[in-house]
């Protein structure tokens, strides 16, 4: 199998998970820097685990540069 679709697929998989998480944050009612800090404990969750996933994408992508082939195992674990 192709290792591009593989990292394809999970690129995807991180996009979704990414997208459904800002849409927890709320939008302020004005566009100042205020309202946005009403709003900091959901900002600083956000960023933190958009930092947490973004290690866990480039270290992800580092394992795939190394891999020669992917077998039906390494496709299967990956997908769990």
């Amino acid at each position: 199998m192709n290792k591009g679709r593989v990292e394809a697929f999970t690129d995807a998989v991180i996009a979704i998970a990414l997208t459904i998480m800002v849409l927890e944050f709320k939008t302020p009612e004005e566009p100042t820097f205020t309202a946005l800090m009403a709003n900091w404990s959901y900002l600083v969750a956000y960023l933190i685990s958009f930092l947490f996933i973004g290690v866990a994408w480039y270290n992800h992508h580092y394992m795939f540069s190394l891999t020669k082939r992917v077998t039906k195992r390494i496709y299967w674990v990956n997908n769990f």
